[in-house]
């Protein structure tokens, strides 16, 4: 179910399970370095689960998260989380765009050379020096945390979550991104979503029904 803003007590379980996910990640990073690490995650290859990921991980793609705001906001008519979601993703989206001229980090393709890439996705994987932060992890993780802070449900929190997570491993299995980058993809996102959520906390639905007033 989903509903405006509670309290942050109410939202404790994403923040928890978000935490969660992330130690355990660090660990592999600063056990295993950047390059062992993505190997370990990258290993496990099947034919149909490489067709799979192909699509799943388009959720953090920004078409699907502009058609996701435009549906809250039109269809579902939860216009203030449309609004939310929608800036969320803009908000991350520049913030990630920013980051990556900076940082200049090479993709896996052109870190291991594609003779070094245990697996190689034809059509999928593509080179470059924009690999750290992950935009599509960024938009997955903020969008999570947007939808996390307006339901009323633990279990829809998790799901939230588990979806994000899914994609953040995803850009790993499809050789676009190294585990720092997810991880710092993930931080992005879900900072950039709870921000959002502030932003708009007093907002007031009726403001943006745009109806016409009656003149008398």
């Amino acid at each position: 179910m989903m509903d405006s803003t509670t309290g942050r007590s109410k939202h404790i379980t994403f923040f928890i399970a978000y935490v969660f996910v992330l130690a355990p990640g660090f660990y592999l990073l600063l056990s295993q370095g950047k390059s062992k690490s993505f190997l370990i995650l990258n290993a496990f290859h099947t034919g149909w689960l490489d067709q799979f990921i192909i699509y799943f991980t388009e959720l953090g793609n920004g078409f699907t998260i502009v058609l996701l705001s435009l549906f809250f906001f039109f269809v579902w008519k939860k216009k203030k989380l449309g609004l939310t979601f929608l800036l969320a993703y803009a908000f991350t989206g520049l913030l990630v765009q920013l980051i990556k001229p900076l940082a200049e980090s090479p993709r896996p393709l052109v870190f291991f050379a594609p003779d070094w890439l245990p697996f190689f996705i034809k059509g999928v994987i593509h080179a470059g020096n924009s690999s750290f932060p992950s935009g599509h992890t960024a938009s997955a993780f903020a969008a999570a945390a947007v939808l996390a802070l307006y339901c009323r449900s633990s279990l829809l929190e998790v799901l939230f979550l588990i979806l994000a997570v899914a994609v953040g491993f995803s850009r790993i299995y499809l050789s676009q991104h190294f585990l720092i980058d997810v991880l710092a993809g993930s931080f992005i996102g879900v900072a950039g979503g709870v921000l959002c959520v502030y932003w708009c906390r007093n907002i007031k639905e009726e403001k943006l029904l745009f109806k016409k007033t009656k003149q008398n």
